[in-house]
């Protein structure tokens, strides 16, 4: 891929995306973040096993993943936890089933969280991480640049249509492809240009700054509610629509609840709002899972959220520095107005001493 339509260099990524997955945390009560932890713990370990079993099939014996796990079976790594992750004090997880995942991948499957054979491994687009949807949810929420590889399946197909383009006897490309490379290029910029953005926000004062009254807020909440890819988060989920949610989510939360916390002043800074929307794009990732097309919706909702918050801050930002120069302005014209107040007497008396000696000649 040519620099001009990746732009965005490997480095880059390495760079934001620790910052940006720890802002994407911000939002989750400490509950959830200790689930996060159990969970990225349990998943770590089903990957390196499974990561283990296929560099023995193509040859690689004794590498890195194979002495870690060594490590960790000879008792030296305090991080292996696929012996308690069915404990309830260490990983409490949901019973429901899903027909798709592999039994191994099942919520509350047991004690083995990982695939045993090549054959399972290669035969299904899933991963442990499927299995353990707080730490789905929080990948599943990372956007261009940023957003993971696809699933298997989905990568085999665009391998097939890059193939398939391959055979074809231009070699030139279009006008239009050198069009539509350059678009890409520059979509992916801006939306790098957006995550640095956002990891600068929480640096700003009017940020975090409470509001006296509800007038802004509830302005950016109506901006944020009307837009197209809002519906479905304006009211709550109705359990009965869908089974299972409320064993799985443990912090509902929708755009009609955040209307009324801030009314009743419950959020008072645009840093409250924003945490709370994050809130409800983990929930719903978090339930439907990181490649469903709600998910690819709350990616475009929060896309517009974090749109308007940055904007939002923007004018505010502006505004305070309108009213920063316009005091300094009064107050340096004040301080010229009593300068010349205090120039003034002596002129004036030395007038009525002149006019008063030429009255007296």
């Amino acid at each position: 891929m040519s620099a001009s339509s990746n732009p965005i260099s490997e480095e880059d990524h390495r760079t934001i995306l620790p910052p940006t997955l720890y802002r994407l945390t911000e939002a989750l009560p400490k509950t959830e973040l200790d689930v996060i932890i159990r969970e990225a713990r349990a998943c770590e370990t089903a990957l390196e096993k499974e990561i283990e079993l296929l560099e023995r099939e193509i040859g690689i014996e004794g590498g890195p993943n194979s002495k870690k796990r060594k490590l960790n079976d000879d008792g030296n790594n305090n991080n292996d936890e696929s012996s308690t992750i069915d404990s309830p004090e260490q990983l409490v997880e949901p019973s429901m089933t899903i027909p798709t995942l592999p039994t191994p991948y099942q919520p509350g499957g047991g004690v083995i969280n990982y695939l045993e054979t090549i054959e399972e491994i290669l035969g299904t687009d899933f991963s442990p991480p499927d299995r353990y949807f707080t730490v789905s949810a929080l990948l599943g929420r990372l956007r261009i640049p940023l957003k993971l590889p696809a699933t298997t399946s989905a990568a085999a197909a665009e391998a097939a249509a890059i193939a398939a383009a391959g055979t074809k006897t231009t070699v030139v490309k279009s006008k239009k492809e050198e069009m539509e490379a350059e678009k890409k290029a520059k979509q992916i910029k801006l939306s790098f240009e957006k995550q640095q953005a956002l990891l600068t926000l929480d640096q700003n004062d009017l940020y975090h700054k409470e509001h006296t009254d509800t007038t802004t807020l509830l302005a950016l909440w109506k901006r944020i509610s009307s837009h197209r890819t809002s519906a479905v988060f304006r009211k709550p989920v109705d359990p009965a629509l869908a089974p299972g949610y409320k064993e799985r989510i443990l912090f509902p939360i929708d755009l009609s609840l955040i209307r009324k916390m801030i009314v009743c002043r419950m959020i008072k800074s645009y840093a409250g709002f924003h945490r709370c929307v994050g809130l409800i794009c983990h929930n719903c990732v978090k339930f439907n899972g990181r490649e469903s097309d709600y998910s690819a919706l709350t990616r475009d909702f929060e896309d517009n959220v974090d749109e308007k918050v940055l904007e939002a801050v923007r004018n505010a930002t502006a505004a305070a520095a309108e009213a920063t120069a316009a005091t300094s302005v009064s107050a340096a014209a004040t301080d010229v107005a009593g300068h010349e107040s205090l120039v003034a007497p002596p002129a004036a008396a030395a007038a009525t001493t002149t006019n008063g000696t030429s009255g007296a000649a």
